[in-house]
């Protein structure tokens, strides 16, 4: 026998598995949450990214992207702590930075939006998406000439940037320059030739400064990735029925635009129930309410001077408004918040619950408040005389801001019945507006707006004077030597900007306006055109 044991081979085994790196691993979920989010799946991507937070409580990536998720819903109030805690975590990280300041922005904190704004620019000075974002705080504060020029900034940069060349566009068509408007649309439809956004907007300028065919553009249009798909029909409807209209085929626009007010009237129907009772409450307020102001109003001591120019959505303020900004020392202020921001921050720093509307405030505050007015007036309205507000809301509070607002003077615009209904029946409403969509509601609406117009007018005779649209396109040296007057400015002697003319509008609609059905609660009585 031999003394040599053989060997035994050892046994065969596959190939060898590599030891799993969870880093890595929870690296890949947080690319895939990320995908989702870019995708619309958002309820996916958000599990994905508590999932990973729970085994990482500080992963800045996923508390930074579960942040975009919740605003990507809309979520603005759940998604700031996400995000601020990933700025306190990592504060150099401009993109968070910037992403944070936008959820402030949604939120309504426009001093918190630009300090840390601020933040990223340090670190990204010429990056086209924070300037981008920064066009959005000046635009969202009403500040268009700002706006325009750091969303010319950002195009400078980036020319495909998508909301920069929308941003811009926004701006100059509040600013009145609808050529530079037009243009800025239409350089962004060419980089987004699927954005019923851009359509949208090339829709509601004049026709013979859009190049482009908007209605064969729609044929492009699909939803963009961040995009609800019921507001891009909406969109998509609007933008049809304008371009329709502009064509010249009336019936068709018309049955379009039907079509586009059905969904959001049955949704607001329970809110447009409960603004008309409040409209009752209000016209008897203005009927009623005290008058805290001496004839002729206090002295501003100092300060600019406000003009509220008031008038229904779609009724003209904007034009009288440049038409009263071609004045010497007047700064046009838009539809601009200063007067919510005071109510706001008395009501806080009294100590009790936040509102912002003026007739909410109770006369104890009105010191409190005027401080607050008056220290934004100084620093919105520089040296300008007269700062002007054509915020259509403040019609609730008239008397209110009489008392509260320095040497303030009212500026009342109206406009033939059914231009004006026609007009609000073609916009579409990013929110609020309940009345906007039936046409026997908009009647209503106007109606009871003109009669707050008549009777505040009557009761405020030495600091208010009404306007009519169509008058005021006749006789534009009029209208402006109206305000110039009311205001102890005087008009300048060169030419007058050219305001546009849409009077006659609803003329080819006449007959189907007359024939709508009317969803009115007809509670309204005196309904003054």
């Amino acid at each position: 026998m031999s003394n040599v044991t053989s060997a035994r081979a050892p046994p065969r085994r596959g190939k060898t598995k590599q030891p799993s790196n969870p880093l890595l691993e929870e690296r890949k979920k947080l690319e895939e949450a990320e995908r989702l989010r870019r995708a619309r799946e958002l309820d996916r991507a958000q599990r994905i990214c508590k999932g990973i937070l729970k085994r990482y409580p500080d992963y800045v990536g996923a508390l930074h992207t579960l942040g975009l998720v919740l605003a990507d819903k809309r979520e603005y109030a759940q998604s700031l702590p996400y995000l601020v805690q990933a700025a306190m975590l990592n504060p150099k990280d401009w993109t968070t930075l910037t992403a944070l300041s936008g959820v402030y922005l949604r939120l309504g904190a426009r001093v918190m939006a630009a300090r840390t704004l601020e933040q990223a620019l340090r670190r990204k000075p010429d990056d086209a998406s924070i300037l981008t974002t920064l066009g959005e705080i000046y635009r969202e504060d009403r500040e268009y000439e700002a706006a325009a020029e750091t969303f010319r900034r950002a195009l400078s940069l980036d020319e495909s940037l998508h909301a920069a060349g929308i941003g811009l566009g926004d701006s100059c068509t509040h600013l009145g320059e609808l050529a530079e408007a037009a243009a800025a649309f239409e350089e962004a439809v060419k980089h987004y030739t699927h954005s019923i956004k851009v359509m949208y907007s090339l829709s509601q300028l004049p026709g013979s400064l859009v190049k482009v065919d908007v209605l064969s553009l729609l044929d492009d249009a699909v939803p963009e990735e961040t995009e609800d798909r019921e507001d891009f029909d909406s969109s998509y409807a609007f933008t049809k029925a304008a371009s329709l209209d502009k064509a010249g085929r009336h019936a068709a626009a018309w049955e379009c635009l039907v079509a586009a007010n059905r969904r959001p009237f049955l949704q607001q129907r329970d809110n447009h129930r409960k603004d008309v009772q409040l409209q009752k409450v209000f016209l008897e307020g203005a009927i009623q309410g005290p008058i805290g102001v001496e004839p002729g109003g206090s002295d501003p001591g100092g300060h600019s001077q406000s003009l509220f120019i008031l008038g229904p959505s779609r009724s003209g303020k904007t034009t009288m408004e440049r038409l009263v900004g071609a004045i010497d020392g007047v700064k046009r202020g838009y539809e601009n918040p200063i007067v919510e921001n005071s109510v706001r921050q008395a009501f806080q720093t009294a100590g009790l619950p936040t509102r912002e509307r003026i007739f909410e405030l109770p006369a104890a505050l009105d010191e409190l408040c005027r401080d607050f007015y008056l220290e934004e007036l100084e620093e919105r309205a520089g040296s300008a005389r007269v700062f002007t507000n054509t915020m259509p809301g403040h019609i609730t509070g008239v008397l209110r801001l009489a008392a509260v607002v320095p040497h303030a003077r009212f500026i009342f615009v109206k406009r033939d019945l059914d231009d004006i209904c026609l007009r609000i029946f073609m916009k579409k409403y990013l929110s609020g507006n309940a009345y906007a969509y039936d046409i026997g509601t908009i009647r209503e609406y106007v109606g009871w707006y003109y009669r707050m117009i008549d009777v505040l007018a009557e009761r405020l005779p030495h600091i208010a004077t009404v306007i009519q649209y169509d008058e005021m396109l006749a006789s534009p040296a009029a209208a402006a030597r109206s305000a110039a007057k009311l205001c102890g400015l005087t008009v300048p002697s060169g030419p007058l900007p050219e305001l546009g003319d849409d009077r006659g509008c609803a003329e080819p609609y006449r007959e189907l306006i007359a024939g709508a059905p009317s969803n009115a609660s007809n509670v309204v009585v005196n309904q003054h055109t």
